[in-house]
């Protein structure tokens, strides 16, 4: 009888430890994500994409398991605060105010904007913000840049016709940005990253061959000196209208179980493709940037399209590149509000004699993008290491 009671015990004490350990294995799962290849092991990559749940998780169950003085509560900290870098990477507090135009305006001071524009809504796509529809998403998306009179522009997924009947550069320059990087060019159009400034481009070029928008960078003089700036937009998961009829079914009761695994299975096998990719160019630009005679000032900023839990941030971070949300912004950061769940996945990296006073991500809604907009220092060295 006694033998018994201690088999219902023990079978109660175990059925009571498994959320800790499926918590516990997730977290560590995140934590591993920075620095595990997902060539060699992709779980780590996936489980970072709920980075968020898994924290929330763990630290419901350590507030419980303190109340009810386990020992599990220890296990679960450890876990968490093993992931200290990728929360600051995700979360961050009350962020520096946004200065003043005459405080950044100052030689030793510039002014950033980087956006995924999304063709400029090329197709018509996106329900706009003019309630009277008396401006085109383009037109109002124009007008947003010229009004937060950035002194550099990094647009992602830029488009524009050769013969200008669908035309973006005339109103920039008139703008102010006399100084553009040759963008990618098509029999009939340009697409692809652009940087325009209104700094001097000493030096352009691209990291060709990495994704469908090549990755363009420039040496801006800036006063006395010299910023490279990469513009950069990663390999894409490329879902499509059938993954995104998949991903409605999973909440709906129809559906049966090959249709689930079918599903499942394209919508991991994109991801992971994409995932080694982004990974392969994100070496490729690295390199590059280390090139001999590049500035050390060196910006990388644009649509990684991956977020902080990850292999490809971790691959940035590893190389001395800080991140201006972490230093100075405020909140989740999330830039993408588009078919998956909203993530962090445009960002604006920077080393050298850099340091960001200001940085925020907008809330325009022009685009499946929000912006980053941020004013850095070239007399501060940054304050992260």
């Amino acid at each position: 009888m006694k033998s018994e009671k201690k088999r219902k015990y023990g079978l109660w004490r175990m059925l009571g430890l498994l959320p800790a350990a499926v918590v516990a294995a997730g977290l560590l799962l995140c934590f591993a994500a920075r620095f595990t290849n997902p060539a060699i092991l992709f779980f780590p990559a996936l489980a970072g994409l709920g980075f968020s749940i898994w924290l929330l998780a763990g630290c419901i169950m350590v507030v419980i398991y303190v109340l009810l003085l386990r020992k599990r509560a220890l296990l679960l900290l450890i876990c968490i605060l093993l992931n200290y870098n990728n929360i600051t990477a995700s979360i961050r507090g009350k962020g520096k105010p946004e200065p003043a135009v005459r405080d950044w305006v100052t030689p030793d001071r510039f002014k950033l904007l980087s956006y995924n524009v999304r063709l400029f809504d090329f197709y018509g796509e996106i329900a706009g913000q003019d309630p009277y529809g008396q401006q085109s998403i383009k037109q109002q998306l124009l007008a947003y840049v010229k009004d937060q009179d950035a002194d550099i522009v990094c647009l992602q997924e830029y488009y524009e016709s050769k013969d200008r009947s669908f035309s973006v550069t005339p109103f920039l320059r008139n703008a102010g940005y006399r100084h553009i990087t040759e963008p990618a060019a098509n029999r009939n159009f340009h697409y692809g990253n652009v940087i325009y400034s209104k700094y001097p481009i000493l030096q352009q070029g691209k990291v060709s061959d990495l994704s469908r928008f090549d990755v363009v960078f420039a040496d801006l003089l800036i006063g006395k000196d010299t910023l490279r700036i990469y513009n950069i937009h990663l390999e894409s998961n490329r879902f499509d209208q059938t993954d995104k009829a998949f991903v409605e079914t999973l909440t709906a009761t129809s559906g049966n179980g090959k249709h689930y695994l079918n599903g499942s299975r394209r919508l991991l096998g994109k991801m992971k493709r994409a995932t080694l990719r982004r990974n392969e160019q994100v070496q490729k630009i690295l390199i590059h940037a280390q090139t001999p005679g590049a500035p050390s000032r060196v910006m990388i900023c644009g649509d990684l399209n991956d977020q902080p839990v990850s292999y490809a941030y971790g691959q940035m971070r590893r190389k001395s590149f800080s991140d201006a949300f972490v230093e100075a912004g405020s909140g989740f950061g999330q830039s993408y509000r588009g078919f998956y769940p909203s993530y962090r996945i445009d960002y604006m990296f920077f080393k050298g004699m850099l340091q960001p006073i200001y940085f925020d991500t907008r809330t325009a809604d022009y685009s499946d993008h929000r912006p980053l907009t941020a004013v850095f220092s070239l007399s501060e060295p940054s304050a992260e290491k």
